[in-house]
């Protein structure tokens, strides 16, 4: 091998330099007698969950944006495509065949234990010297194979052997080495927003609000992309009516009014939730509400917002809540909100060629589609062809909104008694075995505090206070400080007991592309929150100590009475009686706490009058206490009621394929589903069972299947199985050789 590899840079360098050729002989010579020059050899293997370096010396000009094979990190449970390079001596070399077994020590010895599953192509011509950018770029030119999401997991080696059948003279092996003990969870508090309001033609409408399911789809793309589990958790934060066409132009950058409104309710409803610092806020909409500039609102200000089954703006909108700035690639002129610190990725990112690379080739393992550098853009930039960066791949690793833990290998990876020695947590070794499964960051929630909530707009230095509550939650860090502005809460006597900035919760549209306000614009939702305070009677505003806005104590007596709460088929109506003058508008808000929970969640917001009719799969099956909460700002009053919520079948989506879409028969099909019981609770891997055109093929939520070999219709089937109930749902997509949709499909061929 050694040899092999000397020689194939000499004839590099010779090609490059014939002259070289007469002082390269000597070096030739130094290699002793020359062996056959008919063979193959490992040019490398790649192993990619999204994005991933290989011979980054070869494409990427800036030795700054380089790194060693493989230096992207993987991550637990998602799986991994496996690219085998093979380079060939002075010809090339047809029908080269491969294979790759997982390789897992037992008590310090490698043991084969599973041989992966190939992908298209089954065979590959061997070049002497290829051309780097059709290599990446295209499947034809390595041996492809899958390491299902169950695998990823521990130390690992793969044993990977090429050879032409038949052909001794031609046969190379080579071993690699991972490493997956890093799990990050995606966690989504869904907000689901039903449309009571005109369509496009003026008539009313009523849309009703996305399910647990629609989250669950909508989300897919993100977790393509992110180096996370394939499996979120999700949970739903209350449930609110929206009656306003989300209509309007984007202006320098800034969203549409109609969707500050939106965003405005998110906020209330983040902070009614108690402001989960783990947790990434997501306002979903149904898809038939009439439409402006914007198809996507948010991200920057802690909740963000867009429709049922548009990933893309859900990861970008995501990824402005993890700080991300924008790419700088395809902006608007008035967008000031680029990532000046995004690497050039020379040579890609140039006038002619465009901004915003993504730096390396990027693999998509469920659909075998591979992003060029050349052409594919970040997520973050508002070009087509989008897929995540090196440079925002790499930020989202051991980031702490993720949750990231060392995740256990298997205790037989080392002999028992190092175990036994280490069983004992506080002698555990830094860096700890690997089966031992810990937190990176010690993450804890704060308490609950009785806090004054503070919510309006602005725009530039005209302000309007909406919302004024009083409710036990958690101070929030998102959004930016409006400079010269403040939130005072006075006693009696005018002496300030608590002041705190008043935040601009900055938000950013989505259209064809999205814009971004400048730094300097004071426009959209504002927010202040101020630790309560007894002695209270005055709330203001101030900017540059100048008195703005005030509202004083009004001492009304606020009540509630007759809370009550029934369930009718699937909605849940809980109706109650206030009491309350009209000196001040009353807000009303409802929340639950459920049996299995330690804190109230968001049931409902924007409630215009002592009554709500809501779906019961907003809530959790079991015993759950229903608060109502009403607040003038300075009084607010509580009623409770309970009631017990059914238990309903598990909530089952299938992920890939999804409905009507084209699957190649040459490759072997990822089938990806998540269930989640009525009950809150993961459902376990192994009460989910697929079906293919009415044949069993596997469990869990990942099963990766050869397609019958003829085109056509296909239907596959999820059914879940847990807490003593059953669901089940299907999708029919179409198979390919090609991957393309066919003029005329076999309708006839499925069962």
């Amino acid at each position: 091998m050694k040899f092999e590899k000397a020689l194939s840079t000499i004839i590099k360098a010779i090609e490059k330099d014939p002259s070289k050729k007469v002082l390269l002989k000597d070096r030739i010579d130094l290699l002793g007698p020359i062996p056959s020059l008919a063979y193959i050899i490992i040019n490398g293997v790649e192993v990619t969950q999204a994005i991933q370096y290989r011979h980054s010396n070869e494409h990427l000009t800036d030795r700054a944006d380089q790194a060693p094979d493989n230096a992207v990190r993987l991550v637990v449970d998602k799986p991994a495509y496996v690219r085998v390079y093979v380079q060939s001596g002075l010809a090339r070399v047809n029908n080269v065949r491969g294979s790759v077994i997982i390789q897992r020590q037992r008590y310090g010895v490698w043991t084969d234990t599973v041989s992966l599953e190939q992908q298209w192509p089954f065979s590959i011509a061997a070049l002497r010297n290829p051309v780097y950018a059709s290599e990446r770029g295209t499947l034809s030119s390595s041996l492809n194979f899958i390491i299902p999401s169950a695998q990823m997991r521990g130390k690992i080696r793969l044993k990977v052997h090429v050879e032409v059948p038949g052909e001794a003279r031609y046969t190379a092996d080579t071993n690699v080495d991972i490493h997956a003990y890093l799990k990050q969870t995606l966690r989504l508090r869904g907000i689901p927003v039903q449309y009571w309001g005109p369509d496009a033609t003026g008539t009313q409408v009523k849309l009703a609000a996305p399910t647990m399911g629609d989250f669950q789809r909508t989300l897919a793309t993100t977790l393509l992309m992110f180096p996370v589990s394939q499996t979120a958790e999700i949970s739903l934060a209350g449930t609110f009516t929206f009656s306003e066409p989300l209509t309007g132009a984007i202006a320098n950058g800034a969203c549409p009014t109609s969707w500050n409104n939106l965003l405005f309710w998110l906020a209330i409803a983040k902070a009614f939730d108690g402001n989960k610092s783990n947790a990434v806020y997501y306002g979903l909409l149904p898809n038939g509400i009439p439409l402006g500039g914007a198809a996507g609102c948010g991200g920057g200000g802690g909740t963000a917002a867009g429709f049922v089954d548009d990933g893309i703006t859900m990861a970008h909108e995501i990824g402005h809540y993890f700080n991300f700035r924008h790419a700088p690639g395809c902006l608007p002129p008035d967008d000031l909100l680029f990532d000046p610190n995004y690497p050039t990725y020379e040579p890609y990112n140039t006038a002619a060629g465009g901004m915003a690379s993504i730096g390396e080739y990027g693999v998509d393992p469920t659909t075998g589609t591979i992003y060029s550098p050349n052409t594919s853009r970040d997520i973050m930039s508002y070009c087509p062809s989008r897929w995540i960066s090196l440079y925002h791949y790499q930020a989202l690793i051991e980031h702490p909104l993720l949750d990231p833990k060392i995740i256990p290998g298997e205790r037989d990876q080392l002999p028992p008694y190092v175990y036994e020695k280490f069983r004992d947590r506080r002698t555990i070794p830094d860096p700890t075995p690997p089966w031992e499964g810990i937190s990176i960051f010690d993450h804890k929630e704060a308490e609950l505090q009785r806090y004054v909530v503070i919510t309006g707009f602005i725009q530039n230095d005209q302000l309007e206070i909406r919302s004024v509550l009083r409710i036990d939650t958690r101070a929030t860090t998102a959004g930016r400080r409006l400079e010269g502005f403040t939130a005072e809460l006075l006693n009696a006597n005018n002496q300030v007991i608590h002041r705190s900035p008043l935040l601009n919760l900055v938000s950013h549209a989505c259209g064809c592309g999205c814009s971004g306000q400048s730094s300097h614009e004071r426009l959209g939702v504002i927010q202040a929150m101020l630790p309560d305070a007894i002695n209270a009677t005055t709330l203001c505003i101030r900017q540059n100590k100048e008195e703005i806005w005030t509202r004083r104590a009004s001492g009304q007596e606020l009540k509630i009475d007759d809370v009550s709460a029934f369930i009718r088929e699937e909605d849940l109506t809980i109706s109650w009686h206030t009491s309350a003058s009209d000196q001040y508008t009353v807000e009303r808000l409802i929340r639950y706490l459920s049996n299995n929970g330690s804190e109230w969640q968001t049931l409902a917001v924007n409630l215009q009058e002592d009554r709500v009719v809501i779906p019961a799969a907003s809530l959790t099956s079991g015993y759950a206490i229903i608060e109502v909460v009403v607040s003038d700002g300075f009084n607010s009053a509580i009623g409770r009621t309970s009631i017990d919520i059914p238990v309903r079948p598990p909530i089952v989506t299938i992920l890939w394929p999804v409905e009507g879409s084209t699957v190649r028969t040459d490759l072997v099909a990822r089938f990806w589903g998540t269930a989640r019981a009525s009950n809150g609770e993961s459902t376990p891997e192994n009460c989910l069972c697929w079906e293919l055109d009415g044949k069993p093929i596997g469990e869990g939520s990942e099963c990766w299947k050869e397609l019958p070999e003829w085109e056509g219709e296909h239907e596959v089937t999820l059914t879940v199985r847990g807490f003593g109930e059953t669901s089940q749902t299907s999708v029919i997509f179409m198979a390919t050789c090609t991957g393309q949709r066919p003029y005329k499909i076999n309708r006839n061929a499925r069962g």
